[in-house]
């Protein structure tokens, strides 16, 4: 059940990433919502299970999104990576370090983004609309990324998934 609630959570938020949220204006600069599910699975998965998980993301986004060959897999790396480390030394139940992290991961994915086709595209110069793509997707990471990453916890904790993370399952309630 925990294998398929991983990989359906994954399939839904890359049909709606990819397929459905460019069509709605409203949402039209929408950060990477597979941003806070990396951080969910480096949480709630143990190793073994959750970094062959991130790169296969990586791998898919890849080929999905058009982008230079190994950009979200190296992300996705470097997240998962940093993710593990940092929950060795802060508690993840604490709420506003789980917000920080979905925002700090936004923006620097945006930064990655911005530095590679700044510095190796045809122009090598400052996309036009950079600054105000990386406000955007930061002003909805600011407001939505917190609440879905909380809302994957609660959702686990309701199912009843089994948590073999490398930290103690948080307190979604409280």
């Amino acid at each position: 059940m925990r294998y398929g609630f991983f990989i359906s959570i994954c399939l839904f938020l890359l049909i709606l990433q990819t397929t459905i949220l460019p069509y709605i204006p409203v949402v039209q600069g929408m950060y990477d919502l597979l941003i806070p599910f990396v951080i969910f699975i480096s949480i709630c998965l143990p190793i073994r299970e959750s970094l062959p998980f991130a790169l296969a993301l990586g791998l898919i986004m890849d080929n999905l999104s058009g982008s230079p060959f190994g950009l979200y897999l190296t992300f996705y790396l470097w997240l998962f990576i940093g993710v593990r480390f940092i929950i060795k030394f802060l508690r993840v139940s604490n709420k506003f370090f789980l917000s920080v992290v979905v925002i700090c991961a936004v923006l620097v994915e945006n930064i990655l983004m911005i530095a590679i086709f700044a510095f190796f595209g045809p122009v090598r110069q400052l996309p036009v609309d950079a600054v105000g793509v990386v406000t955007q997707q930061f002003l909805w990471a600011l407001a939505t990324g917190p609440v879905f990453l909380l809302s994957l916890l609660v959702l686990a904790k309701r199912l009843n998934l089994q948590w073999d993370g490398a930290a103690p399952p948080p307190n979604a309630y409280g």
